[in-house]
């Protein structure tokens, strides 16, 4: 029984990430720490069994999406959504995704970190 509730939790808590569109801030555009940031699209599954967890929006100074700040969001369809627009201002980035999902997230939230 102990094996069982341990893979069921390792299964829950242990994720498969695929990074399925991502964009890079545009060199017009600089923020207060200096980076170059990145936004992407990446899908979610869980480690053992591969069952589909939400996606998340990932917006951070890491190209590869390994860490920054996230938005989780479910998204049903014929695919994985992707990046259609992104729109990096002063202020945050605007996301559009070509599933009709828009998110706007402030600067703040992505800036500093590791």
């Amino acid at each position: 029984m102990i094996g069982t509730a341990m893979v069921a939790w390792a299964d829950g808590e242990l994720r498969d990430t695929k990074v399925i569109s991502q964009v890079r801030q545009p060199a017009s555009v600089r923020y207060s720490d200096g980076s170059i940031h990145h936004a992407g699209v990446v899908r979610v599954r869980s480690w053992i069994f591969r069952r589909h967890r939400p996606y998340e929006v990932v917006i951070g100074r890491d190209p590869g999406l390994s860490y920054g700040h996230s938005v989780t969001f479910a998204a049903t369809g014929e695919g994985a959504p992707r990046i259609s627009a992104a729109e990096w201002k002063q202020d945050g980035v605007r996301i559009k995704l070509d599933s009709g999902h828009e998110l706007f997230v402030p600067a703040q939230k992505f800036l500093g970190g590791r």
